[in-house]
């Protein structure tokens, strides 16, 4: 028998289902694996090719006509219910090695049915179904898959095996067999749930919003269990690392490393014959819908002096009833509707500190969002909302932006100046004069030490930081004023008092007297950032 008649025959007699047959014989165009009978014409085309139309390939064909008919036409069941052809079908034989039980139906040796009841009018219902109850706003999806690692174990074997009977049997499809036959699955089904959603199935790479799929098989462990003798130490290694390894001692990584050490000869002196017939077909063990993260933007103010930008926990207890955060995000989600949001800013104020001004900018970024798209004024209703429902926050210029804006908040943070004003107080008087002198000083550079206050979560080092301009306003001989101007990331609180002579120069040796401060709100952040909306 000529080379594509004997591959045929081998890979039919293994056990694979027709769609896995005509990935093994070479043929990838997509537009073919929807229909089993193209699927059929394509493995003929394939035989044809393979064996130069020689005579010996109608033997080959007219064997294969007996599991055409099997595979194509509907059968009957037990109970007298019909098998589309897309399910997994009964066979007259069965091969039971390794099964406790006949299974209902005969799974392919090789997909192990993804691309049988991977494929069938059920499956398709359950991710449509899964779609449509995620309620996300995506106008297309695109679709992840993935696999059992016994998949892969058993791809493996068949082309170890058909490679030794066909040593002329072309290889150009092995090394991405796995990804072919997703890329097949998902080409046969996302037409299918296009149709039941009404969203367009996107081919290729699409991140806006993917329904991924995990299948799982029964017997998975119990298929990888021969990576045991095939690799005995690496696979003993990793059964002793019970923490590093725990469940995941045949991950799929492990055997393909495992595989690119084994020559085929090796794998056949162990797996001599093909992989046992699986006693039941893959599930989907968990389908979601990932939409991407959705960005908004603004800039808040902050009137409280007891009111922390996050919620702020001190060995699992918390302090303070709310924070900046939750007054904001808690009303944006109840329209977004996203499994879990993170808040970022410009730098941040201390609890006790009030931003005034412009106000500091923010952005929320909403993870798996169930809504993407709000108008202008959506954004300004939602904006409206978080301001009528406080008085301990505004938050002004409302808006969606996109990830790469985010690189502004960050340079605000390290790059940007910051105004402050400082309620200052010296117990024991201060001169005038002295005072006074502060707005004719030239820039000072100060050099600070992490803050006591801040050294359980700021690691210790010496940071110097500008002092770009500082006036200050007396109110009595003991109060005063102090105006400044400063690079980010400068702990005005410590410039005042000194840290214990952590911050150097500080106020005090300035003006040459003991001074602390009483109060201290955020005049300004310099970003010109997120834009303004005209509110």
């Amino acid at each position: 028998m000529a080379m594509g008649g004997a591959a045929l025959a081998l890979l039919e007699a293994a056990g694979c289902c027709r769609r896995c047959l005509l990935v093994f014989m070479g043929d990838r165009t997509d537009a073919l694996y929807e229909d089993i009978p193209k699927v059929n014409e394509a493995i003929e085309a394939c035989v044809k090719k393979l064996d130069g139309h020689s005579d010996e390939v109608q033997d080959s064909i007219q064997h294969s006509k007996i599991s055409e008919t099997v595979a194509v036409q509907e059968c009957l069941d037990d109970t007298g219910k019909t098998v589309s052809d897309e399910e997994p079908v009964r066979m007259e034989t069965h091969d039971s090695r390794n099964c406790s039980k006949k299974p209902k139906f005969e799974a392919c040796v090789a997909c192990i049915g993804v691309l049988q009841w991977g494929c069938s009018k059920e499956a398709i219902k359950r991710l449509s179904d899964a779609i449509k109850d995620g309620g996300h706003d995506a106008d297309g999806f695109s679709l992840s898959l993935s696999l059992p690692v016994s998949v892969s174990l058993r791809v493996h074997r068949l082309w170890s095996l058909l490679l030794k009977a066909c040593p002329q049997f072309p290889v150009q499809g092995r090394e991405d067999h796995i990804g072919t036959l997703k890329d097949i699955w998902k080409n046969v089904i996302g037409p299918q749930v296009e149709s039941a959603t009404g969203k367009t199935f996107i081919h290729g790479i699409y991140h806006d919003f993917v329904l991924n799929v995990v299948c799982s098989y029964v017997n998975d462990l119990e298929d990888c269990k021969i990576m045991d003798e095939l690799c005995r130490t690496m696979f003993a290694t990793r059964q002793k690392q019970h923490k590093k390894h725990a469940n995941n001692v045949y991950s799929k990584q492990a055997i393909d490393t495992a595989f690119k050490k084994l020559s085929d000869s090796d794998l056949l002196k162990v797996c001599p014959e093909p992989p046992s017939t699986p006693s039941e077909v893959i599930t989907f063990a968990t389908i979601q819908c990932q939409q991407a993260p959705m960005y908004m933007a603004g800039r808040y103010n902050k009137y409280s002096r007891d009111l922390p930008q996050t919620p702020w926990f001190v060995e699992g207890e918390r302090k303070m009833g709310s924070s900046v955060q939750e007054l904001i995000c808690d009303i944006l989600n109840q329209t977004v509707h996203a499994e879990d949001m993170k808040f970022s800013s410009s730098g941040r104020e201390d609890v006790d500190v009030r931003c005034l001004g412009n106000g500091r900018p923010f952005v929320v970024e909403f993870i798996n969002p169930q809504r993407t798209k709000l108008s202008k004024e959506e954004l300004a209703s939602l904006q409206l909302a978080i301001n009528n429902a406080t008085k301990l926050i505004r938050v002004r210029d409302m808006q969606i932006v996109e990830k790469k804006d985010l690189k502004n908040l960050k340079e605000g943070e390290e790059e940007k100046t910051k105004a402050y004003c400082a309620l200052c107080i010296a117990s024991k008087g201060y001169d005038c004069s002295a005072l006074e002198a502060l707005s004719t000083m030239p820039q000072v550079v100060i050099q600070q030490k992490t803050p006591l206050r801040v050294l359980h979560r700021r690691p210790l080092a010496t940071r110097p930081r500008t002092i770009l301009s500082i006036r200050a306003q007396p109110v009595d001989q003991h109060f005063f004023k102090l105006h400044l101007t400063t690079q980010a990331g400068t702990y005005i609180k410590e410039f005042v008092h000194g840290d214990l002579g952590r911050t150097v120069p500080n106020l005090g040796e300035i003006l040459g007297c003991k001074v602390d401060i009483i109060a201290l709100d955020v005049e300004n952040v310099a970003l010109d950032w997120p834009p303004k909306c005209g509110d």
